[in-house]
């Protein structure tokens, strides 16, 4: 594994003495997770996402992505983890397109953003996913130009792309709950259903669930609980459905430590591996079809059914973990909305009632 530049570059993150801004860097790099990046026959090759980035960046640009990122407001693993893929896999190649041999600060004009923007669109690119992009981009030209001397922020108002909020067309689907049934019944053993099963149950994020260990098990009386860390580095303690908590003591039997959910070959499952897993039960299902079934559907289907189910918003606020409450709101809007106009279609099909049938004769 390569030296990080942080420790080349000098620290951006004022501390008293090296071994404490040592500890501090290591755990930003682990925090970043790592990264597969391809296989060696079974054996999957993993590198830290940081030593990923600290190739395509300048050292001094390294440094400030990770004081960036120590940021309490980007709190957020996932979020965190998202910013740099960004970097490193959208600005970093753009900035070697234009000749940089690496991505810093500074080497992008407002021609370039716009004339990236363009293109973006020519290639069918979605709105949200530009914005995702320049946002990343623009988070963190406006935090280090606190700190630095930098030319005006390139991307602008005038390059950022109106996202429709209430595109439906865009939204995560939605499965019924004979739908969710139908994927259940595709399991191909105990370990495709535990999957279903915990991600429904628990309204669980993929990541969560791939990162629990076996120790975050917890019996209290006659109940099974697993200790999740959420968004936002928040401890939960959710309780288990009698049947998860079964299959979960046959998939970790003997195993006193270590991953919680582990593959065919014994690796700690990733949310690639789950995400493999439920697109191949989706279409033996055939449900979203043209789509894949992935676990942010199992997740938001949950959420909409205790919806449907009549649990009061703040209690599905809390249960979903959704910081903000306009999220959880927007699940009902979505589901209350969808009924609206499928009454309204129904009431214009019985216009034709009395005609259709003189054509199925």
């Amino acid at each position: 594994m390569t030296q990080s530049p942080a420790v080349r570059a000098g620290q951006s993150i004022a501390l008293p003495g090296s071994d404490l801004f040592e500890t501090v860097r290591r755990k930003l790099v682990d925090d970043l997770g790592v990264v597969q990046v391809g296989r060696r026959g079974q054996e999957r090759i993993y590198r830290p996402r940081a030593e990923l980035l600290a190739e395509v960046v300048t050292p001094e640009t390294w440094v400030m992505v990770m004081d960036w990122l120590s940021s309490t407001r980007r709190g957020s693993l996932n979020t965190k983890r998202t910013y740099v893929d960004d970097l490193r896999r959208v600005w970093a190649a753009y900035a070697q397109e234009l000749g940089h041999e690496r991505f810093a600060l500074g080497v992008f004009t407002a021609d370039h953003i716009r004339a990236w923007r363009i293109r973006m669109e020519a290639q069918g690119a979605a709105r949200s996913t530009i914005a995702r992009y320049l946002n990343s981009l623009s988070s963190l030209w406006v935090y280090a130009a606190e700190k630095t001397d930098l030319p005006r922020n390139p991307v602008t108002q005038d390059d950022r792309p109106k996202v429709d909020k209430g595109n439906s067309s865009t939204s995560t689907p939605v499965l019924e709950v004979e739908e969710v049934q139908a994927v259940a019944a595709q399991a191909q053993n105990e370990l495709d259903l535990l999957i279903v099963s915990l991600l429904y149950a628990l309204a669980g994020r993929v990541t969560e669930m791939c990162a629990a260990d076996v120790t975050d098990r917890i019996e209290r009386g006659r109940r099974s609980y697993l200790d999740v860390t959420r968004k936002e580095h928040k401890e939960r303690i959710l309780p288990l459905p009698l049947s998860v908590a079964e299959m979960l003591d046959a998939h970790t039997a003997g195993r006193v430590e270590g991953p919680l959910l582990l593959d065919s070959e014994g690796q700690r499952l990733d949310r690639h591996d789950v995400a493999r897993i439920l697109a191949r039960m989706g279409r033996h299902a055939g449900v979203l079809p043209g789509r894949k079934l992935t676990p942010h559907v199992m997740r938001a289907s949950r959420i909409t059914h205790m919806l449907d189910d009549g649990v009061p918003l703040a209690e599905v606020q809390a249960f979903a973990d959704h910081d903000n409450p306009t999220t959880t709101v927007n699940y009902w809007n979505r589901r209350n909305k969808g009924q609206r106009n499928a009454a309204h279609v129904d009431a214009a099909e019985a216009v034709f009632a009395d005609v259709v049938p003189r054509f199925r004769l």
